[in-house]
């Protein structure tokens, strides 16, 4: 299948906003911890998206009759405000409600995790529709299922870099047997080292993985376009080798991401596998859209121009080598 109609594709991903480029592969959703300590008596972590010491305009309200003391606020490392405070209710909060204020404005999601005395814990993940969370009697293995693989799946499909990388990989291999078997190895690669890093065994320095990321991208763009000129090489004869060694790249990536919200310390490995399902999901979805966008565009003979698949490559290493340049000054500073 040919792909001189991916350009489209990648102009759709470069109208993203400007802050998406520059932050191409992080999960930043808000995230809020309540725990139970005593009867009717909880300490509450709430963390939201910032930027210096400007936050996300985001609130957690509890019911009115609670009453709210000790509260402390701190900024970690430039990109969330957390705040703590103990609450004290009348009544347990078990079958009442939090409302997240202002959400509804928002793009972002927010993950609520609750534990309460007796060990029980409920995890849920509120979104712009959905503002409002009604605290349950007791843990449901299906909601942790549903909100850690939808945190992988939007995770993978806001990660922009990674997109990008995938696409150089469907622009340098087009032989569907090849390109399955290279894709099968990044997901093996990137699939190990999140849960490597996510359980806390390996961890590398953020800032160097996200530098790496964006390296691995270039090399890719530039192998697409040596390969596009005729020449070949290892990339080309060992795609496999090469998207298997990027892929433990990129799973540094998201158990970074991943381990900015936490896992519910109840049900870690069914919320660990399924984050990286989601991923997998968002993943093949992608390419799934890659490859009907271009018969559409083939079949309906929308432009009759044909744009090469060098001129992509090109486009996607200029957007890597930017990405390279502002990591490695962030890195080195």
């Amino acid at each position: 299948m040919t792909f001189r109609y991916l350009l489209v594709v990648l102009s759709l991903l470069l109208s993203t906003k400007f802050t998406h480029l520059t932050q191409a592969h992080e999960l930043r959703p808000a995230f809020l911890s309540i725990t139970e300590v005593g009867d009717a008596e909880y300490r509450i972590l709430w963390k939201t998206p910032a930027l210096g010491e400007k936050q996300l305009a985001l609130k957690a309200i509890f019911p009115i009759s609670c009453t709210a003391f000790d509260g402390q606020r701190r900024v970690q490392e430039n990109k969330f405000a957390i705040e703590t405070w103990a609450l004290t209710c009348p009544q347990s909060l078990r079958g009442q409600a939090v409302k997240i204020g202002g959400l509804e404005k928002t793009l972002t999601d927010v993950l609520v995790k609750t534990i309460w005395l007796d060990g029980d814990s409920f995890t849920a993940r509120l979104t712009p529709d959905k503002s409002r969370l009604e605290f349950v009697e007791s843990r449901k293995i299906d909601n942790v299922i549903a909100t850690y693989f939808r945190l992988g799946f939007d995770h993978i499909l806001g990660g922009i870099d990674h997109l990008l990388f995938v696409l150089a990989v469907m622009l340098l291999i087009t032989r569907g047997r090849k390109l399955f078997f290279a894709v099968t190895a990044f997901t093996l690669g990137h699939s190990l080292t999140l849960a490597l890093a996510t359980l806390d065994i390996v961890r590398l320095n953020p800032g160097f993985v996200e530098l790496l990321i964006a390296m691995s991208i270039v090399l890719m763009a530039y192998e697409a376009v040596r390969r596009l000129n005729g020449h070949s090489g290892l990339t080309l004869e060992y795609p496999w080798l090469v998207t298997f060694t990027f892929g433990l790249l990129h799973g540094f990536g998201f158990a970074g991401a991943l381990r900015n919200i936490g896992l519910p310390h109840t049900d870690i490995p069914v919320a660990l596998l399924f984050f990286n399902l989601g991923v997998e999901a968002g993943q093949i979805a992608f390419m799934l859209a890659v490859w009907i966008l271009t018969l559409l565009l083939l079949i309906k003979h929308v432009s009759k121009q044909k744009i090469p698949r060098i001129s992509t490559s090109y486009l996607i290493g200029t957007v890597a080598v930017f990405w390279t340049l502002q990591r490695a000054a962030i890195f080195i500073g």
